[in-house]
């Protein structure tokens, strides 16, 4: 008698201990519960932010490595061009005046 008393006991408590965890859970809220369509709603939300963030940045490097094509293309360019002026000596700022 003992021993299905402490089997029924036991029983219980691990469905009172399952129910409890299923609440706890959000995924396993019922289907038409509000709990979970918040739940969803807020996930959904989240990733729909995350989604225009990413698109942000994507938009954003590609911009900066076009500019940055566009200033090494510009560098390059008038380094290949000869100084237009050559009677005029080229300053050297870093030079130490010997006075």
């Amino acid at each position: 008698m003992r021993f299905l008393f402490a089997v029924t006991f036991l029983l219980m408590m691990m469905m009172i201990d399952h129910r409890f965890s299923a609440e706890a859970d959000p995924a396993s809220v019922l289907h038409g519960s509000t709990e979970r369509s918040s739940w969803c709603n807020e996930h959904k939300t989240l990733h729909s932010r995350l989604d225009a963030v990413e698109e942000k940045v994507e938009k954003t490097v590609e911009y900066l490595y076009s500019e940055v094509e566009t200033l090494l293309d510009t560098i390059t360019h008038s380094a290949q061009i000869p100084s237009l002026v050559t009677e005029i000596p080229m300053l050297d700022i870093f030079e130490e005046d010997s006075s």
